[in-house]
């Protein structure tokens, strides 16, 4: 691949200066994992790269894949998704931001990233086109509401941890009881050294997280458990998510 011109998908996880006129912009490929490109004089006034890319744009790529290092000279590019849906709703950007960091981390370099691609501009898909309003902490009344943006979450995480091969393995669960100790070290139900409780509830929101009447103590549950078994497993960062909780749960 050193030396070629690559042509492919990219959708844009993150944008870094440079210089003051250059860009280095990391993208999500299909077909070669996160490929991080140089840009230069992307700011430039008469720059032809003005427009062409931003946050969770998909874009035509065509980059020069260098011999050497992993920051590749970005040839042309082509917006083809602009995505203008998330644009000033905050926390449908807040929730594709959270999954742009984790794509950026955990996806492959290599041709098994067309999975995470999918995933990725599936979700973005859903996240700009949520009813025409942006999801909810509350409802009317004060009453919490489930079709909100911790059941996105919930089914972001798992959907991640499905990719990373990781998902955990709820097939003990013993659903006649009122909960079930599941090893967070072992990911399925029964004790380890990292042992916790969940109740059938909880593992429904985990493992149907779309279906309707979900209590939203339950909701909670299912998001503190995530949080331990992403840090565990995956070794996310617990204090972006921690913050990213407390801005979806926000009035």
């Amino acid at each position: 691949m050193a030396g070629e011109i690559i042509k492919t998908d990219g959708i844009v996880l993150a944008i870094h200066p440079w210089s003051r006129t250059s860009h280095i912009v990391t993208w999500l490929t299909p077909d070669h994992g996160c490929v991080t490109t140089l840009v230069k004089g992307a700011v430039r006034p008469k720059s032809a790269f003005l427009g062409q890319y931003d946050l969770f744009y998909t874009c035509d790529l065509l980059y020069y894949a260098r011999a050497r290092g992993d920051l590749h000279a970005l040839r042309e590019t082509t917006p083809r998704n602009l995505r203008d849906g998330l644009r000033g709703r905050w926390r449908e950007t807040a929730l594709a931001g959270y999954a742009a960091g984790l794509v950026k981390d955990l996806a492959p370099a290599n041709g098994e990233s067309s999975a995470w691609f999918s995933f990725l501009d599936s979700l973005l898909t859903r996240l700009e086109s949520t009813g025409g309003s942006q999801l909810v902490a509350t409802a009317s009344g004060g009453t919490r509401s489930c079709a909100s943006a911790l059941i996105e979450l919930v089914r972001l995480e798992m959907d991640i941890l499905r990719l990373a091969g990781w998902s955990p393995d709820f097939s003990g669960m013993d659903k006649s009881a009122d909960w079930t100790p599941f090893a967070i070290d072992h990911g399925r139900c029964g004790e380890g050294t990292r042992t916790v409780r969940l109740s059938p509830r909880t593992v429904a929101v985990l493992t149907r997280p779309d279906a309707p009447n979900h209590a939203h103590e339950t909701v909670e549950d299912a998001v503190r458990f995530l949080g331990v078994f992403l840090s565990y497993h995956l070794d996310t960062p617990p204090d972006v998510r921690r913050s990213l909780v407390a801005l979806l749960t926000s009035p």
